[in-house]
């Protein structure tokens, strides 16, 4: 693909979608990123030259126990009851060579723009309000 040129007839309206695209994935981002920054036990870099995050998960230890009974790693545990209570996909880190003993995901910051802060109160609403406690129950209910 050859972009136009300055001075190019459609030259100022490509630069222009160009840049509102751009400008809308900053946003998405840093919106994205301070949620995940906000949230207990979760730490997240920029986005830097990607459309992915890849918040890290300080997962505490009966997290950790839980996954392991069922089993799967602790952050596909995460992943799986993220989708299964809100819909939201993310894809657990453990598959991306991440270091042992760490637990991330990663997601991604395409979805539209206006839909950015509902994504953000069901992951907060959903990592604040006790998932852990409901996952780890329903996974021993399932093994009894």
């Amino acid at each position: 693909m050859s972009p136009p040129k300055a001075g190019d007839e459609s030259y100022e309206a490509y630069s222009a979608e160009k840049d509102g695209i751009l400008s809308s994935l900053a946003r998405r981002a840093k919106i994205l990123e301070d949620a995940f920054n906000s949230l207990e036990g979760v730490t997240c870099n920029k986005a830097e030259g990607a459309m992915y995050l890849f918040p890290r998960l300080n997962l505490p230890n009966k997290a950790i126990e839980a996954a392991a009974l069922v089993p799967t790693a602790p952050d596909n545990f995460y992943a799986r009851r993220l989708l299964e209570a809100t819909g939201i996909v993310v894809v657990p880190g453990s598959g991306f060579g991440q270091a042992p003993g760490t637990w991330h995901f990663r997601g991604t910051i395409l979805p539209p723009e206006d839909t950015i802060p509902a994504i953000v109160n069901r992951i907060r609403a959903f990592h604040e309000n006790s998932w852990m406690s409901i996952a780890i129950k329903k996974v021993e209910s399932t093994l009894s």
